[in-house]
């Protein structure tokens, strides 16, 4: 067998950690490697490079000499969010695999059209994906092209103080999404439901993480109808997974529901074979989910904060569920089931009814690659964003804004609702043609007996990218842990 330095081809799954260090600029650093970003200038003659007479600081345009690179960020009254971000991305790229130690130097003119916060919150994302290749099954493993030690950042001194608090808590942050992004490409023969039982018991030994394993005996008990449905024609046992973080003096509480489809055929109604390989990726609420919670706990957040993801696979076979099957969920509704590639909302719904009864949490977010239908609605931009209660729809957007996740609301409800009706049972697990994000949103809230306490989030389009998009690498993108803790982390202060 030819020799390989992966151990991931071995079936580690190691928590990943950060290879290189980026701290504050404590001294002059002359005799570093610098990057400088700037901008366009109106008149040309003002650029101070007249060295490179050819240089004009486009947006991502760079010009070398031996001891410094300059990166154009373009017309500073035009540069928004996601330019900056794209910038910092590939700037990040260039670095890692380049330079051991390195300076950036971050001028004050960013500091004007962005906060602190913002600047770095992308800066710690971009460069923590940057330093964690997906590439994770190469026979030599892709994160020995890392070399980067140290990132010597540089900041305006009335900034530093802000800056540096938030660099420290996206940094952290930024662990946790690689984590996730681990998950999210491992295919189906690495990543099945009890590996992501061994990451959830890896959570609860790395951090004060209570964490519950319900294996399908115990789901038949308890009458977990959706999630044993999915289940059944698959060879792998399904789990439904709790992490409780549970802080001394915590006023409120957080659920964070993930579906975990660790590989979707769509079953009997099975999906066509093109990019049918891409469907490794429908557990990445589940990862999200998980990894949100190991994150809020390793920060500290003043929050109780209950993950729960329900993992599955979904595969024909002869036991498989079939259309026209009926099953009773956890709540004890009858469900018909009109296409079994409609999977991933029969284990929210159990899950749903879980969160609520059990935990009674004042705010309930679930997260699902749910709908092909998001994904022609909002493209790769956006998750969907479903609720029935305005404030819960505004509380959402304004951590989407501080968090910098993109979220879009969506309308849901009864008119939506009035599709699901079956002639056999209570509700179908579909509608009609049209509209299908609202319909999966609205047979969702059949699950809560208080769904203005709640919020959908279909990941669908950003939850896998075909192409990277400002901090958010191609392929498995780590979408919604920042968003996730940011809503955490409001909760919390909201109850001081």
């Amino acid at each position: 067998m030819a020799e390989t330095t992966n151990k991931h081809l071995e079936g580690e799954l190691a928590y990943p950690e950060h290879k290189f260090q980026i701290l504050l600029e404590e001294k002059t650093l002359a005799d570093l490697y610098t990057f400088d970003f700037i901008p366009a200038a109106e008149n040309e003659e003002k650029l101070p490079v007249a060295a490179f007479s050819f240089f004009k600081a486009g947006l991502n345009e760079s010009v070398s000499s031996a001891k410094k690179t300059l990166i154009g960020v373009g017309k500073l009254e035009e540069l928004d969010l996601e330019q900056w971000a794209d910038v910092l991305s590939s700037t990040a790229g260039k670095i890692v695999k380049n330079f051991k130690e390195v300076k950036l130097n971050i001028p004050a003119i960013i500091f004007r059209r962005f906060k602190a916060g913002q600047v770095a919150n992308l800066l710690a994302t971009a460069f923590g994906n940057a330093g964690y290749p997906s590439e994770l099954l190469k026979s030599k493993d892709p994160a020995e092209k890392i070399i980067l030690q140290k990132l010597f950042v540089s900041v305006p001194a009335a900034k530093r103080l802000e800056f540096q608090t938030q660099l420290e808590k996206f940094l952290v942050i930024a662990r946790h999404i690689n984590a996730m992004r681990q998950t999210q490409v491992l295919p189906g023969n690495f990543l099945t439901p009890t590996t992501m039982e061994k990451r959830a018991l890896q959570v609860g030994n790395q951090y004060p993480v209570k964490v519950t394993v319900f294996d399908e005996r115990q789901l038949k008990e308890m009458g977990a109808g959706g999630i044993l449905a999915v289940a059944r024609g698959s060879e792998e046992e399904p789990r439904m997974l709790v992490l409780d973080y549970n802080p001394a003096g915590a006023k409120s509480t957080i659920a964070l529901v993930g579906k975990g489809v660790t590989f979707d055929t769509g079953g009997i109604s099975i999906k066509p074979s093109a990019e049918m390989h891409e469907m490794k990726y429908d557990m990445s609420g589940s990862g999200a989910a998980l990894h949100a919670i190991a994150a809020i706990a390793d920060l500290k957040l003043p929050v109780r904060a209950i993950g729960i993801v329900g993992m599955v696979e979904n595969m024909p076979d002869g036991k498989a569920f079939k259309p026209g099957d009926v099953y009773r969920a956890l709540n004890g509704l009858t469900i018909e089931v009109q296409n079994t590639d409609a999977e991933g909302r029969l284990v929210l719904g159990d899950l749903l009814t879980y969160a609520e009864k059990e935990y009674s949490p004042d705010l309930i977010i679930n997260l699902a690659t749910l709908t092909g239908a998001c994904v022609v609605a909002l493209g790769n931009y956006y998750a969907g964003l479903f609720s029935p209660s305005q404030k819960v729809i505004e509380s959402v957007q304004k951590a989407a804004e501080q968090s910098l996740e993109p979220v879009w609301a969506l309308p849901m409800g009864r008119v939506y609702r009035e599709a699901l009706k079956s002639e056999i049972a209570d509700h179908n697990n579909i509608g009609g043609r049209y509209g299908g994000s609202s319909i999966a949103a609205s047979f969702l809230s059949l699950f809560l007996k208080k769904p203005e306490k709640w919020a959908h989030l279909d990941i669908a389009g950003v939850g896998m990218l075909n192409k990277s998009y400002g901090v958010y690498p191609a392929h498995a993108s780590g979408y919604g842990i920042r968003l996730l803790v940011q809503i955490a982390e409001n909760l919390g202060a909201e109850k001081k």
